[in-house]
């Protein structure tokens, strides 16, 4: 891009004394940003929302605008609400921008600085950090250090200030920062008090940049929707037009583009606005006035997405914050007051005490919460479902040594309660019908469908019973699954998991009557010559009183069961059928739900 500035340095070490103007042509970018045009995404309202659109623009180009906007702002702000007009007109054609206010004009305009010796106004307009900004005050008049006005004068080819106060009309205009014309008189009665400012970049700088209708738009309709929030200039009105060959057409400030439903929490130190988001959509935030980001908006991040138990619940909602901050708290990386820090711990503090308690209390509260709870839900859903199928498309791979497959048929499936028992139990099945999966022992309690996507023990189940989780109806060609734990109340208890697992994601698995719980004997003895079996322990104690039962055997857990045993609970299965009720959905939940609190009441009652 070119650039008229020459520098003569006759020693790479000689010193180079730079002056305002030479300094900002020749680094522009530290001033107002980049100054070359570039592609990014930028929130801009369309049809009444914000939107993040690709756009081919230059930061440093439009701050521009927002230093000269922001000039006529802060003039309403000094004049506590009776400035009632701020009026833009753009030309798309020759790039000048023209905004005239209707404050009080320029303090002095006609008088000298008595530090520069020269006019106040040029003083402001042409010297760099010159300015009536510096001492903090309750304007939120923030990060302005005397620079905006002067840069953008610097950094334009034509430049005109009009200011007229109660005694005086001042009027200066610059080519390329020289004095080209001045006019200095004492105030006429129909001269209307206020300050217009006109100006048109420098192609010099910035090339063949031109203003964009979207940019203008939106930049205008943020400020008016601060403004209509602030108490001390609420009824400030900004109108504006374009300009374009012959014609002229409004700029388009919306008045509206916040969610109706959108919850708004109004603090002193300012508002925390949150709705629902839809594609594209974008967040905002604002300190002061400047459209920013910082720490401010992690810290509320985190909050809410705490709230949803999901660190990436904010692809769900979008946020507006707008503070007030005090400018001790502020630490500018430039002028154009995009880049900042502010201290964590102090501004932390502050909006914990302003919106985290509000915020959290709405959100219990809202049909928003319930709505974006159903987007997370939904997008857990389809990314654990992707899981699934790469786990069932792996399946030959992935499932370990604890399945041993039937070498014929899909006839009977025994989860089991530990590799002793599957070892056991592979000698006295029938190999070829009857296959075996061993647990390690509790599965784990799949209330949510990121237990089955992230355990490899489900997963496994999963695969090999040939079970989709999109489909409630879905059903395995194995003809019975049959639950083979201890008889005490551990294994009630894998029991109950896997009965809950069956129940809550593959239920037809229940109706159709597939699957089982098979029962063990607790005392295995010789009655005479005949080796018994007992499944109850008073059945055998009854027994015991009247015959002479020898060579008694307490089986303890299905890793105590012999060959012999086994093969004789294989002859003789013993088997309970595990169905639906109409009591099922109830203590399941309570059982295995997330209610912490149902379970206690349950277990006292």
């Amino acid at each position: 891009m070119a650039n008229n500035i020459k520098i003569n340095q006759t020693h790479e070490k000689e010193i180079i004394a730079l002056d305002a103007f030479e300094s900002v042509r020749l680094r522009p970018g530290m001033y107002v940003g980049q100054v070359q045009l570039a592609e990014d995404k930028l929130p801009i309202i369309i049809e009444n929302q914000i939107y993040l659109v690709d756009k081919k623009w230059s930061a440093g180009f439009m701050q521009l605008f927002i230093e000269i906007i922001e000039n006529g702002i802060d003039e309403a702000k000094r004049c506590k609400g009776k400035m009632k007009n701020l009026n833009v007109s753009v030309n798309l054609d020759t790039n000048e921008v023209i905004v005239r206010d209707e404050g009080n004009g320029f303090h002095n305009a006609a008088k000298k600085h008595s530090k520069t010796k020269k006019n106040v106004v040029r003083t402001a307009l042409e010297d760099l950090h010159a300015g009536s900004n510096f001492s903090d005050n309750d304007k939120s008049i923030l990060g302005t250090n005397g620079v905006g006005a002067a840069v953008v004068n610097i950094l334009s080819s034509d430049f005109k200030v009009t200011t007229i106060n109660n005694t005086d009309y001042v009027s200066f205009t610059w080519k390329d920062y020289k004095i080209s014309n001045e006019e200095i008189r004492p105030k006429k009665s129909t001269d209307k008090l206020g300050t217009t400012i006109s100006f048109i970049p420098t192609p010099d700088v910035f090339g063949k940049a031109k203003w964009d209708i979207d940019l203008v738009n939106t930049y205008l309709s943020y400020k008016a929707f601060l403004i209509k929030n602030d108490p001390l200039i609420g009824s400030l009105k900004i109108t504006g037009t374009f300009i374009k060959g012959d014609k002229e057409f409004d700029i388009d400030i919306c008045q509206k583009f916040i969610p109706d439903n959108a919850i708004n929490i109004n603090t002193k130190l300012g508002n925390l606005i949150l709705w629902r988001s839809y594609e594209n959509s974008s967040s905002l935030s604002f300190v002061n006035g400047s459209q920013c980001s910082g720490i401010h908006q992690k810290i509320v991040q985190d909050w809410i997405n705490e709230f949803f138990k999901y660190n990436l619940a904010h692809h769900f909602y979008e946020t507006m914050i707008i503070l007030n901050v005090p400018s001790k708290l502020m630490r500018f990386g430039d002028q154009n007051k995009t880049k900042y820090t502010i201290v964590r711990q102090e501004i932390e503090e502050e909006l914990n005490k302003a919106f985290k308690t509000k915020i959290l209390s709405n959100l219990k509260s809202s049909d928003i919460a319930r709505e974006i709870e159903k987007d997370i839900e939904n997008r857990l859903y389809e990314e654990n479902i992707k899981k699934i199928r790469r786990t069932q498309k792996t399946s030959k791979s992935k499932i370990s040594e604890k399945y041993s497959p039937s070498s014929k048929e899909k006839v009977n499936i025994f989860l089991t309660e530990g590799l002793s028992a599957a070892g056991s139990l592979r000698q006295a099945r029938d190999s070829e019908k009857d296959a075996i999966y061993a647990l390690k022992g509790k599965i784990k309690n799949s209330r949510k469908l990121s237990d089955l996507s992230e355990n490899v023990e489900l997963l496994e189940i999963i695969s090999i019973l040939g079970l989709d989780p999109t489909n409630k109806n879905t059903s395995t060609p194995f003809k019975k699954i049959i639950i083979a734990a201890d008889m005490d109340p551990d294994g009630e208890h894998i029991t109950a998991l896997i009965s809950n697992f069956f129940h809550k994601w593959f239920p037809n698995v229940i109706n159709e009557h597939k699957l089982f719980r098979l029962l063990t004997p607790l005392v295995a003895c010789n009655d005479g010559s005949k080796r018994r079996y007992f499944y109850a322990l008073d059945e055998f104690e009854k027994e015991q009183q009247t015959k002479k039962l020898t060579n008694i055997n307490y089986l303890k857990g299905l890793g105590s069961l012999s060959i012999e045993d086994w093969e004789n609970v294989m002859e003789n299965k013993v088997m309970f059928s595990i169905l639906n009720d109409a009591q099922a959905d109830k203590y399941l939940d309570i059982a295995f739900g997330d209610s912490s609190f149902k379970r206690k009441k349950w277990l006292s009652a």
